[in-house]
């Protein structure tokens, strides 16, 4: 885990367009109060072979209104989607021995209903994607870096 928000701030701006040092200011309440609020925080999944990121980013949206854990494998993916049912997976696309679009795939037969946004900052990616699209499969693809307005607003809409 992150030793200092700062130090989050400053690791996310290489994977999310935030400036270092400075820290993420809060989104607005919604109205209902926080009881309300709580329970109805959405179950993300959150996936990146590298620990960190995956970190940063589930520490993040867990800030921000969202119940999420993160996992650092395409297999430790799947295994959490069974046991914590996750509402939305987030997943980077370029990881060793299962791909995001491996897992999108896998996730798409077991959770038909439940929606993978991939991410990811690798051009080789764009191949990897055509190549699903080709077999009839369609994933959205948000670049990196992005800003964590965007991925919390993108992630809020689904």
């Amino acid at each position: 885990m992150l030793e200092s928000r700062e130090a989050g701030s400053i690791l996310f701006h290489q994977i999310i367009s935030f400036p270092a040092g400075v820290p993420f200011p809060p989104l607005p309440e919604q109205k209902g109060g926080a009881d309300k609020q709580a329970a109805r925080r959405r179950r993300v999944l959150v996936v990146d072979d590298e620990r960190l990121i995956a970190d940063t980013v589930t520490d993040i949206l867990n800030e921000h209104g969202f119940n999420a854990v993160g996992v650092y494998s395409g297999m430790e993916a799947m295994e959490a989607a069974r046991r914590f049912d996750p509402e939305i997976i987030l997943s980077d696309v370029l990881m060793p021995r299962m791909s995001g679009i491996e897992l999108a795939i896998r996730i798409r037969e077991e959770f038909p209903e439940t929606p993978v946004v991939l991410f990811s900052g690798q051009a080789a990616t764009a191949e990897l994607i055509n190549e699903a699209r080709a077999e009839g499969y369609e994933f959205e693809l948000l670049p990196k870096p992005i800003h964590p307005r965007e991925l919390i607003a993108r992630l809020k809409e689904l």
